[in-house]
């Protein structure tokens, strides 16, 4: 037997008890973990399995900006700082128009931790701005901040940079190396920002800076030297309150001031019913299919049967690992992909049993047969990998989340099938070569005559 081949099965064994850890082994949540040791990782169900919360949001009146197109845009970042930075996925964030101003409606699936902070975050109108405050003295965090004070340092009342002067590359959370306080990375942008920077920060030393955001104070620090290079926004942050400021920071501000008008909890609009067939319908298709597998290719049809059970326990230990949302159109591309799953298995039998009934021995029939199935194997599965690229491109543009899960779960279920049929299966069968299994041709689902003769399977072996 290959050495190859024996450090294949080694990592195979390990991938799989490492896959069954983390969807076998008792979590925290579900009662105590068994001999004390806790599995991190859960299962993230959708708004239609489990619920969550639904927000309303409205603008705020007095506003004179308030359109459809505005408000459109208001909706597309609040999206985007739901996905960046609430650490829930699939939402549903739709703007619902009325009889009066339009509204943007927010919900979230399985949303925990301090929803109102979180909410509140999302209501930030986000506009972050520079005054220059004078030499008078510092402002007080947190307190509101009056522009019509400092008409003579900042013209027209206006700031002097504002959150659009930013790089939002540059964005990042950092760590005071004195005092561990948690701050705000920044650098303005090289188009014109940066320079203007330098040059008032370096006619302006002793001033204080103030930076606001949505109007109230974040810092007040004094202006010691030029800064022409990155600089940091200090204040009494949390790392969760400077990870909030720095995701609103770099979606950008709001066109239109949002105001809470109402919150609830909402149950699964499918719920735990609808749970519980597709799991059914999950193991009839998995048994379906590893019945037929078994009952035409016999010995290496259980061998597949075996790689295609690994396969379900690693793509769903991979879904639990980096927390793929699985309402129950994820459920549907996972259960697709199962099916999808054997394709490669049985182009790569056919091939095997066509050179075994060529007369070759089994080392060379599953060499030659693997190297023959391959393109096709490749191609097929490309060309779905590519499909579920675009469908998911068209639900993130579109907002269609449900399409977004679908094409997430059934990419990733097509990209382990080739490992699990490529490199398990092909393990497997390599497992049988020094048994002389080759010796009973009905394992493998062939006429009892064929049995390949050493001299026969060289002379063919050379030609190849």
């Amino acid at each position: 037997m290959r050495r190859g081949t024996l450090l294949l099965l080694f990592l195979i064994i390990l991938l799989a008890a490492g896959a069954s850890f983390v969807v076998f082994w008792p979590h925290v949540d579900s009662g105590k973990p068994l001999y004390g040791v806790n599995n991190p990782f859960t299962t993230v169900l959708g708004l239609d399995l489990q619920g969550g919360v639904r927000v309303q949001l409205e603008p705020k009146p007095g506003q004179a900006n308030i359109n459809h197109d505005n408000m459109e845009v208001t909706r597309q970042l609040i999206e985007t700082r739901v996905n960046s930075g609430l650490g829930v996925k699939e939402p549903s964030v739709r703007l619902q128009e009325g009889a009066g101003a339009s509204s943007i409606v927010v919900e979230l699936p399985n949303f925990s931790g301090n929803q109102q902070d979180a909410l509140n975050t999302l209501l930030k109108t986000g506009k972050l701005e520079f005054w220059d405050t004078g030499t008078s003295g510092g402002l007080q965090q947190g307190a509101p901040f009056d522009p019509s004070q400092y008409t003579q340092y900042n013209p027209g009342g206006k700031p002097l940079f504002t959150g659009n002067d930013l790089d939002p590359n540059s964005l990042s959370v950092g760590q005071d190396p004195q005092t561990n306080a948690f701050l705000i990375n920044f650098q303005m942008k090289n188009n014109g920002a940066s320079t203007r920077f330098g040059t008032f920060t370096a006619n302006n030393v002793g001033h204080y800076l103030t930076v606001t955001l949505d109007r109230q104070v974040v810092t007040s620090p004094v202006i010691n030297s030029a800064i022409t290079g990155p600089g940091t926004i200090q204040g009494k942050f949390t790392q969760t309150e400077a990870q909030q400021t720095v995701n609103i920071l770099k979606v950008g501000a709001l066109p239109v001031a949002l105001q809470q008008t109402s919150s609830e909890q909402i149950s699964g609009t499918l719920g735990a019913e609808t749970i519980t067939h597709s799991i059914l319908a999950g193991i009839i298709g998995l048994s379906i299919v590893a019945l037929f597998m078994l009952l035409y290719y016999r010995l290496p049809g259980f061998l597949a049967d075996v790689a295609l059970v690994l396969y379900a326990v690693i793509t769903f230990a991979i879904f639990k690992m980096i927390g793929v949302t699985m309402s129950l159109a994820g459920i549907a591309g996972f259960i697709l992909s199962i099916g999808m799953a054997v394709d490669a298995n049985v182009l790569i039998f056919e091939r095997v049993k066509e050179e075994l009934r060529a007369g070759r021995l089994l080392a060379s029939a599953i060499e030659i047969g693997w190297k023959r199935a391959w393109p096709s194997i490749r191609d097929s599965n490309i060309s779905t990998m590519i499909t579920c690229a675009v469908l998911y491109a068209f639900g993130s543009n579109f907002g269609a989340t449900i399409i977004v899960g679908f094409a997430t779960t059934l990419f990733l279920g097509v990209v382990i099938s080739m490992f699990t049929a490529v490199v398990v299966t092909r393990t497997f069968l390599n497992l049988l070569v020094p048994t002389g299994v080759i010796n009973h041709p009905a394992l493998f689902g062939l006429p009892a005559d064929v049995r390949p003769s050493v001299k026969v399977a060289a002379r063919r072996n050379s030609t190849v």
